[in-house]
């Protein structure tokens, strides 16, 4: 079929929302992928913002090792996605060749993927379906990470717990199996079980069912590793252990220190060896000197990942969300909301002003090395006289991204306290469970402001009992899936409920929670909707 601005080729895959083509995009001449919504779905507000915003976060995702996403746009009246096209395959079909099962391609996509994976998050993006299907390789050897459809935009303050079950079932982290909130770590879990498989051909993870699979997760314990240990190098094995971590708080904080960690010097040679196979690969025969140009491009790579340079604190999607996120609580609101606010200087709610334009910021090790810290440079190039700085002290319950001046300063709990420019900043407390808090304050030199916010204190919770079961949906964004194993944490007031089954007819409600109580339901597809 052929459209004003692109000529359909072939039909790639399709999936129950979406089907993916091979394009021509006439204007530039270049071969795409498009990613079509269903027609069927377009009566799905919900979905279709999703789809929407699937597109905008990863539009600002370019790097060598990512998938690019070109722009939003329509075919046939359904939105579309349009996608770099890459040439080659994915990991899962090179996987079928149980010849290429090594360390050497271990090492080739772990690194890859890290690189893609530290590149996203720094800008606040969660993959959440890390698995070989969604891990490209291009004719030339590029791994490429793709399809981030299930991705959460972790600082979109709209977002309420959505998707927090979604994700492929053999490849999902167990926090995320429990239906909780996820971070950055999640996509290292899910790294982990698809480096197995390349190292092993092994799907550890695997089950007949859907609750056996979520089963063997939640009870996946880090020994059953041991029967890989004499696949690779006990630096490599390590890496993988510390990946697949059960417990998050346990696996590499980051993407990068995943990756430092990895081509850190007692792993180098294992490093070279992997990128000497692919070069072989290419061209046949290794001259002496392009061995040597090898060698001297690892020490660099490693050196340049064991030494990074400091970054300034700067989100380009921190950045467009403040101009188009949900309106801030109304003043009752938020201080209802914000818990206890204790500063040495005057508060004024922030949502009497915008959010200005920020400084750079820095933050200490602790408290009390405010007085010592005088001429310290911030995160940015430039240094911050003592004399003109002062320091904020920042904690929530339970967790919250903090951004000062629409800059991201990290997530609670902050260690110490961060180093600002005197005069007024704006505070952001993002979670994706709840509506954002902003609050503004005064801040003067050498003194310590502190803030502290308790999204819990105007929250309540729904507790669902659904015979034979359903997937709870809450002003429709998924939240679990019954048997519940404890409350749904929902933002009090007026609440819309959905009750799904496909056996059935959706049961729909509409429920007032109250701060701090406790709404109990007990509903039967079986007498309450028929089919």
């Amino acid at each position: 079929m052929t459209q004003d601005s692109f000529t359909i080729l072939e039909q790639i895959s399709q999936s129950s929302t979406t089907t993916v083509y091979k394009a021509h995009q006439n204007a530039l001449d270049r071969t795409v992928l498009l990613k079509v919504l269903h027609k069927h779905l377009l009566r799905d507000r919900g979905l279709v913002a999703r789809f929407s915003r699937e597109a905008k976060a990863c539009a600002i995702l370019r790097s060598e090792n990512i998938v690019q996403v070109y722009d939003l746009t329509e075919v046939d009246g359904a939105p579309a996605i349009v996608m770099e096209y890459v040439e080659g395959r994915s990991l899962e079909d090179l996987l079928l060749d149980k010849s290429v099962y090594s360390e050497d391609l271990l090492l080739k996509v772990a690194v890859s993927v890290l690189k893609a994976l530290s590149y996203a998050h720094e800008r606040g993006v969660v993959h959440r379906d890390i698995k070989p299907g969604n891990i490209l390789v291009s004719e030339n050897g590029i791994f490429k990470v793709t399809d981030f459809g299930l991705a959460a935009v972790s600082d979109a303050p709209s977002l309420t717990m959505e998707g927090s079950l979604i994700g492929t079932p053999a490849y999902m982290s167990p926090e995320q199996a429990r239906g909780e909130s996820v971070d950055n770590r999640t996509d290292l879990f899910s790294l982990g079980i698809t480096l197995i498989e390349v190292l092993t051909g092994e799907k550890i993870l695997v089950g007949r069912s859907y609750a056996e699979c979520i089963n063997k997760i939640q009870n996946f314990e880090l020994n059953s590793l041991d029967v890989f240990a004499s696949k690779c190098s006990p630096h490599t094995f390590e890496f993988l252990k510390r990946l697949l971590a059960p417990d998050k708080n346990d696996r590499f904080a980051s993407a990068n220190e995943a990756l430092e960690f990895l081509t850190s010097t007692a792993e180098k040679k294992s490093v070279e060896k992997a990128l000497e196979v692919e070069k072989k690969k290419k061209k046949g025969v290794f001259l002496v000197g392009g061995v040597s140009a090898i060698v001297i491009l690892v020490v660099v790579f490693s050196f340049i990942l064991r030494h990074p340079a400091i970054k300034e604190v700067n989100s380009p999607l921190t950045n467009s969300i403040a101009d188009t996120s949900s309106p801030v609580p109304t003043e009752k609101k938020a201080e209802a909301q914000s818990g206890e606010l204790r500063t040495t200087q005057p508060i004024v709610d922030a949502e009497k002003k915008k959010l200005p334009a920020s400084d750079k910021m820095m933050s200490t090790s602790s408290p009390q090395q405010i007085a010592s810290s005088k001429n310290q440079p911030s995160n940015g190039s430039a240094t911050v006289d003592a004399n003109d700085s002062g320091y904020i002290s920042i904690a929530c319950t339970p967790w919250a991204k903090i951004y000062i001046d629409n800059e991201y300063a990290g997530t609670t709990p902050i260690a110490g306290s961060i180093k600002v420019p005197k005069g007024r900043h704006a505070i952001m407390f993002s979670n994706p469970n709840f509506a954002p808090i902003v609050k503004e304050l005064e801040v003067q030199s050498k003194l310590l402001s502190t803030v502290e916010v308790n999204f819990l204190k105007t929250s309540g919770y729904i507790f669902v009992s659904v015979e034979p079961w359903a997937e709870i949906y809450v002003d429709d964004q998924y939240r679990d899936t019954t048997p519940l194993s404890k409350p749904i944490v929902v933002s009090a007031g007026t609440r819309r409920l959905r009750l799904h089954n496909p056996a059935y007819k959706d049961i729909v409600r509409n429920l007032t929670v109250d701060p701090g109580d406790t709404v109990r339901l007990n509903f039967s597809f079986l007498t309450d909707v028929q089919k």
